[in-house]
């Protein structure tokens, strides 16, 4: 079975298996882990490095031809 922090560090896409184990986690259990991926992805887009990296590849003109 999954532990909490396993599921919560997880850097890459999970396996079925590890989904499977995921949803037969307690709902409580499964929300606590949801809010912190939550948290660690708020975290991410609010930094500034982050932001300007997305700014220059998102940002430009559009052209078109």
């Amino acid at each position: 079975m999954l532990k909490e922090k396993e599921i919560v560090e997880t850097a890459s896409e999970m396996s079925i298996a590890e989904r499977l184990a995921f949803m037969k986690l307690p709902l409580e259990t499964r929300r606590r882990i949801l809010v912190k991926q939550a948290e660690q992805a708020a975290r991410f887009y609010e930094e500034e490095l982050a932001t300007r990296e997305r700014e220059l590849w998102q940002g430009g003109d559009i052209v078109d031809s």
